[in-house]
């Protein structure tokens, strides 16, 4: 297999993973820090977490972790398809008490023949089997080739009916498109998520035989544009996280986009707190609390991994990372992931409604989730 192969094949099964990639080099898991401050020193505000991963047998153990870190609930966006892993996922939403919830999936290798149909008539059985939404993985611009070769572009024109289907059926869109913008540069030392790549070779989009950032970029944001009335997620805070005014000019200009955190606060930390802050609170409805948390079948993923999965004992000092970011003025304090980058991050010191808007009322609305207390 030439290395291009090699690299897609890999992308591929990263996405019928859920993100987990199984290219693993020698890096050595950090040792769990200690969060800073008790539990009770946060804001007592059920949370719900609309970007995880979790296999239909860690249900449980999933469910229970979270209510411990005060998520009530998540959606999980390795849903699976009808037939194939849906059934079973919704099986296990039962088994939780609806703890957790899928979100559904397409095979979009399916975009040459009857494509129309078959996203119509699979997105109808989502939604009557109770999905709350259908996710995109990065597969999708990224993975994913047609018959000749060439690329299955996010914008593609023959993919049109499956986003009218969604927003016909109440489904919103949660898209992950490209990756971080280090992921397009030399995986050299010189790159910041150098760490990541060494671990993570297939996660590299750097070559000629990749698009630019850019390109992936503009097919999203011609993707979201073309479809008025389905609901988009950007996921990773709109997928541009490291150009946070360029997710803002995007949400002024759509009012059919939301954005979530997961996977990136690492990233958004970096930011001039004051100006992170006066987007959190313009933007306040339509911002979402996520994670990307992921559990594989035996293995804890807290946003990004190395070469070995991450200890449960990081569990406590991850989600603590978070509530600081978000609920406090603190100032170079740790970030949730370290593999994702070198560097401390401040905190933004949101005000409580604009947390409430974050943290459950805004996936309450825009998923038609019930209501805290309810």
């Amino acid at each position: 297999m030439s290395p291009r192969a090699t690299r897609l094949a890999l992308v591929a099964a990263a996405v019928s993973l859920g993100g987990i990639a199984l290219a693993w080099a020698a890096w050595p898991s950090p040792p769990p820090p200690r969060p800073s401050r008790p539990p009770e020193a946060y804001a007592p505000i059920a949370k719900i977490d609309v970007h995880v991963h979790v296999p239909a047998p860690r249900y449980e153990e999933a469910a229970a972790a979270f209510a411990r870190h005060g998520v009530r609930l998540a959606l999980n966006a390795s849903g699976g398809h009808p037939g194939e892993g849906l059934d079973g996922t919704i099986a296990a939403s039962a088994r939780v008490d609806g703890a957790i919830r899928s979100y559904c999936n397409l095979d979009w290798s399916r975009a040459e023949q009857g494509f129309a149909d078959y996203a119509t008539r699979t997105l109808e059985r989502c939604a009557e089997r109770g999905a709350v939404g259908l996710k995109i993985f990065k597969g999708l611009g990224l993975g994913t080739r047609l018959s000749d070769g060439s690329r299955l572009r996010v914008d593609d024109p023959r993919l049109d009916p499956a986003f009218e289907a969604a927003g016909r059926l109440g489904l919103p869109v949660l898209i992950h498109t490209g990756d971080p913008q280090a992921f397009f540069r030399p995986p050299t030392e010189e790159n910041e998520r150098y760490a990541e790549l060494e671990a993570h070779p297939s996660w590299s989009f750097y070559g000629p035989e990749w698009p630019s950032w850019e390109e992936i970029f503009a097919e999203y944001e011609a993707r979201v544009a073309r479809h008025p009335g389905t609901r988009f997620l950007g996921a990773h805070f709109g997928n541009a996280p490291e150009e946070p005014e360029r997710v803002a000019r995007m949400l002024e200009r759509y009012p059919n986009l939301y954005v979530e955190t997961g996977a990136r606060v690492p990233e958004l930390g970096r930011h001039d707190a004051a100006r992170m802050r006066a987007l959190f609170v313009r933007h306040r409805e339509r911002i979402l609390f996520g994670t990307d948390i992921q559990l594989g079948r035996s293995a804890w993923i807290l946003g990004s991994s190395g070469a070995e999965p991450d200890s449960p004992a990081r569990v406590p000092f991850f989600y603590e990372a978070h509530w600081r970011y978000f609920e406090t003025a603190d100032r170079d304090f740790a970030h949730p992931t370290p593999i994702q980058g070198d560097w401390t991050i401040d905190g933004l010191d949101l005000p409580v409604e604009v947390l409430h808007d974050l943290y459950h009322r805004n996936a309450e609305r825009l998923f038609g989730l019930p209501e805290e207390g309810a």
